[in-house]
């Protein structure tokens, strides 16, 4: 299997009457895209704004993010979602850098509860919040979505996540037959003898309605852990879901620009072998399916001979069972083994900074604290709404959206905990 990614850097994105690129510049038909959307009777209104890095600007109700891409060839973009299921991971494939597509929409406050309610989100283009998410430094084509009330809710979770994918793929069309300003081959071939095989652990949250990740737009919530090929995942085989966690949530965007997968390609026949990626899920609810998941997780990676692995997670709490598990079960098999995560520790960092521990696991890179409060300064402009609607669970409370926002925490900022490494935070142990 290669992959041909092919990259556009684009420099401006602005309104006009013809959506095309012309030297870095992604123009829009504004009406043409919103049309396209409305087509969809779960949305009474629909709108499209553009926000651009370095304005002193704030988005609410984030839902996910989607970067525009075109395929060569008979192939579709994010295959599966509202399309047929095809392979990805083969081909050529044109992505615009610097540009991702953002959903915005206000879930109503309904009967689910616990780990399967919406919460609101919110991201800041500068100040105190900028440097948390990479979303900051790209321009976002926000896609602000008003739901037909009374709908059943897996209607509603079903179309505000494929809006983002059809405004992807409406955008990446204008790539077609264009020249691109890089090219990225990704193969697994070239393996060395003499250097380490590695292999990737990836745990994805998918847990059900409002909160699953797909793949090739099946909900990853009953599956076993499988061998996947990662130019699938970087080629947009798994698609997000997840509306209730958005400080840990991994966005499309994410997946399809994993930047672990990127570093092992770029280690790969120098200083390692990138052997496959092992896919999972966590939170099962018992032990046993815990236990049963991290044997399978460990066997998969004996599978692929490796000698290491490195793991990322999704989600908080239950679900980093799963992952300290597989990585016990992995050292017990005399697989090496490293894993990236973001810290708890209190407020003042001090408190225990993991949900769950095991001795065996004691190579652990810090991606930064979930829990430290955070104040972001009041803006100028705000897109997706008026307020931003914290503590749905009680019923929510409603705060200022151009105002100064004082958050207990991060967990409605936009990717403020994420676990893949898109930011610069991290802690040190002195």
């Amino acid at each position: 299997m290669k992959l041909e990614m092919g990259t556009f850097k684009v420099k401006q994105v602005a309104f006009t009457g013809k959506t095309c690129l012309n030297n870095g510049v992604l123009e829009i038909n504004r009406e043409e895209l919103l049309a396209s959307i409305l087509e969809d009777t779960t949305f009474t209104e629909a709108d499209i704004e553009i926000v651009a890095p370095g304005e002193n600007a704030r988005i609410v109700h984030v839902i996910d993010a989607v970067e525009p891409r075109f395929k060569e060839g008979n192939a579709i973009p994010y295959a599966g979602v509202d399309s047929p299921i095809e392979r990805l991971g083969d081909g050529t494939t044109y992505r615009m850098e610097g540009v991702a597509v953002l959903t915005s929409c206000e879930f109503p406050l309904t009967r689910l509860g616990g780990l399967n309610i919406v919460r609101d989100s919110v991201l800041d283009m500068v100040g105190s919040g900028g440097p948390i998410t990479p979303f900051s430094s790209t321009i976002n084509v926000v896609c602000i979505l008003k739901l037909q009330p009374g709908m059943d809710e897996d209607q509603y979770e079903h179309s505000v996540r494929i809006v983002g994918i059809r405004a992807a793929r409406y955008l990446g069309k204008v790539l077609q037959g264009q020249v691109p300003d890089s090219i990225t081959s990704y193969t697994l071939g070239g393996a060395k003898n003499g250097l380490p095989n590695v292999a990737y652990l990836y745990q994805v949250h998918s847990v059900g309605l409002n909160l699953s990740s797909f793949f090739y737009n099946m909900r990853f919530d009953n599956l076993l852990p499988i061998i996947v090929h990662p130019n699938e995942i970087l080629d947009g085989a798994v698609v997000d879901g997840n509306w209730s966690h958005p400080n840990v949530k991994t966005p499309t965007w994410f997946h399809t620009n994993n930047p672990l997968i990127r570093e092992l390609y770029q280690r790969h026949g120098k200083s390692l072998n990138f052997v496959g990626v092992v896919l999972f899920r966590g939170r099962f609810e018992e032990m046993e399916g815990k236990k049963r998941c991290a044997n399978l997780v460990a066997t998969s990676a004996q599978l692929l001979n490796a000698n290491g692995v490195v793991a990322t997670w999704e989600g908080d709490g239950n679900a980093f069972i799963e992952t300290m598990l597989s990585l016990k079960v992995c050292e017990e098999k005399g697989i090496k083994t490293a894993l990236m995560t973001f810290e708890h520790g209190g407020t003042e960092g001090v408190d225990d900074p993991l949900f769950y521990s095991e001795p065996e696991v004691d190579a652990i890179v810090s991606l930064g604290s979930w829990d430290p409060p955070i104040t972001l300064p009041p803006v100028d402009r705000v897109v997706g709404g008026d307020y931003l609607r914290i503590s749905p669970e009680q019923g929510g409370i409603y705060l200022s959206a151009k105002d100064e926002i004082r958050l207990v925490d991060r967990l409605e900022y936009f990717t403020a905990a994420n676990e893949l490494g898109f930011s610069k935070l991290s802690c040190d142990d002195y």
